[in-house]
């Protein structure tokens, strides 16, 4: 009995001993202090977060594509085409950039049948994936983007036809935008252009197939 009250006190201090030496003098597999540096963004970081990817800058796309053309920034020509029946008309939509630099067109350029009184008459517009489906399309300055126009011509007697002299364009659906330069088009003073139903197709970077749906 006595041999066991001196060697419980013993092992006792080797413990004390042996845990004093663990947390004061082993440094060597502890993690290293912060020095500050950054983690890149949408990388883990040490403690398993994220971190936060840069917000966007103002007019930017994603990518660091241009800034969306605005309606003031472009120039619009409808040249109507040839041939066809008597009632179904197209026209070939040039859309140029006549500001000092690069824009992007996204979709479609919108276009508002007006009258003499310089009113919008309709009829209410459709868009349409042809000749492909819409895209982002950058345009340097003088460069031009491509879009067709298909609608339904209609006698002047009939209710449900509207007439026009001519076509605004607008890239935010507005009615206020300004007049298309018309080629092939009845003379203004005639009020000749007539529309039952309207197509408008999608922007592309060329004519090719533009008017041929």
């Amino acid at each position: 009995m006595r041999a066991l009250t001196t060697v419980v006190p013993g092992l006792v201090l080797l413990t004390a001993l042996a845990a004093c030496g663990s947390s004061g003098g082993d440094t060597a597999g502890s993690a290293p202090a912060s020095t500050g540096a950054t983690t890149p963004a949408g990388t883990p970081t040490a403690s398993g977060t994220t971190s936060a990817a840069p917000a966007q800058s103002p007019g930017g796309s994603a990518g660091g594509g241009k800034s969306a053309c605005g309606t003031q920034d472009v120039a619009v020509t409808i040249t109507a085409q040839p041939g066809g029946d008597t009632t179904v008309r197209r026209g070939l939509v040039a859309v140029t950039n006549t500001a000092k630099s690069a824009c992007t067109l996204r979709g479609w350029l919108f276009v508002t049948l007006v009258n003499a009184a310089n009113e919008p008459v309709g009829p209410p517009a459709e868009t349409v994936e042809e000749p492909g489906p819409a895209q982002d399309i950058e345009i340097r300055p003088g460069t031009t983007a491509f879009a067709g126009l298909k609608w339904t011509a209609c006698d002047k007697a009939d209710s449900a036809c509207h007439v026009g002299n001519t076509i605004r364009y607008s890239l935010t659906k507005s009615t206020d935008g300004p007049a298309a330069k018309l080629d092939g088009f009845p003379a203004p003073e005639k009020s000749g252009i007539t529309m039952k139903s309207l197509l408008i197709g999608s922007l592309q970077p060329a004519t090719q197939g533009v008017v041929a749906w």
